[in-house]
C-alpha cells in the first residue's frame, strides 16, 4: 500500500488557547503550548519546555553545557547566542526569522512567524497561568522546580516535575531562561543594551530566587552553567 502523508501543520488561526503544537527539527521532537492573550498583549506559542541539549545540538552542531545528557537544558549560553540559536531554528523549519542580525543589535522583525525570546511581561503572564502560586505551578517549589536544596548540585531533564496549568514545565528552577528586554525599560527590546533580563531561577539558587516574582539580569555575552533559555513565537 502507498505510504500514509504526513499531515499538514496546523493553521494558526485554527489554533486555540492550551493547544499543544509539535515540531520537529531533525530527529528532535519539541512542543509548543498557545498561551491565551495576556492584558494589552495578543495570545503567543511558548515551548512547555526549556530548549534542550539535544535540540541545541540538531540546530547548533554543538553543545556548550556544562551538564551534559540530551534531554537537560541547554546552559552556558548568553543572551546573543539565544538569539542565534533562534534565528537558526526558524531557518530549519522555513519560519522567516524574528531577528535581523544575531547580537545584541539584533533587531525585531515585527510580523516574523520565527522564534524569538519572550518578552518580560510574556515570561511572567505564563509563568503565572492566571494563578496565584508564588512559583510557577504551586506554592511548594519541590513540586515544580530544580533549586539548591533539590537539585544535587546539577541540572535535570526537561518535564520531570509537574507543569502549570499551561502545561509549561521548569518555569521556575532548573535553569535561568533569558528574555528579549532591556532591564532598564521593561517591556522593551532595545537594541545594544547594557543588561538583559533573565527570569525564573535555577538549580544553583535559594528557593525565593526561584519566584515568579523574581526578576535578574545579566549582560547579553555572559555565559553560565545556569542559564538557558525557552522560546516563543508569534501568532499574530
Amino acid at each position: 500500500p502507498p505510504p500514509v502523508p504526513t499531515p499538514p501543520p496546523v493553521p494558526r488561526h485554527t489554533l486555540k488557547p492550551l493547544d499543544r503544537v509539535e515540531s520537529k527539527a531533525g530527529a528532535v521532537r519539541f512542543f509548543e503550548r498557545v498561551i491565551p492573550a495576556p492584558p494589552q498583549g495578543e495570545s503567543f506559542l511558548m515551548m512547555e519546555t526549556q530548549v534542550t541539549q539535544a535540540l541545541w545540538q540538531e540546530v547548533m552542531g554543538s553543545n556548550p553545557s556544562q551538564f551534559k545528557g540530551p534531554r537537560k537544558p541547554v546552559e552556558t549560553v548568553s543572551w546573543e547566542d539565544s538569539v542565534k540559536f533562534a534565528n537558526a531554528l526558524s531557518r530549519k523549519l522555513g519560519l522567516t526569522p524574528a531577528y535581523s542580525g544575531d547580537d545584541n543589535n539584533a533587531r525585531f522583525v515585527e510580523g516574523a512567524n520565527g522564534f524569538r525570546l519572550p518578552l518580560e511581561a510574556e515570561w511572567e503572564f505564563a509563568a503565572r497561568g492566571g494563578e496565584g502560586f508564588k512559583f510557577a505551578g504551586s506554592d511548594n517549589l519541590r513540586e515544580v522546580g530544580w533549586y539548591g536544596d533539590n537539585s544535587g548540585g546539577s541540572t535535570h531533564d526537561v518535564g520531570q516535575l509537574k507543569p502549570n496549568v499551561y502545561g509549561l514545565y521548569d518555569m521556575s528552577g532548573n535553569v535561568w531562561e533569558w528574555c528579549s528586554d532591556d532591564d532598564d525599560n521593561p517591556r522593551q527590546d532595545q537594541l545594544g543594551t547594557a543588561l538583559r533580563v533573565r527570569r525564573g531561577g535555577s538549580w544553583c539558587n535559594y528557593s525565593l530566587d526561584c519566584a515568579i516574582a523574581e526578576r535578574f539580569r545579566g549582560t547579553p555575552d555572559v555565559r553560565f552553567s545556569d542559564l538557558g533559555l525557552r522560546l516563543s513565537r508569534s501568532l499574530a
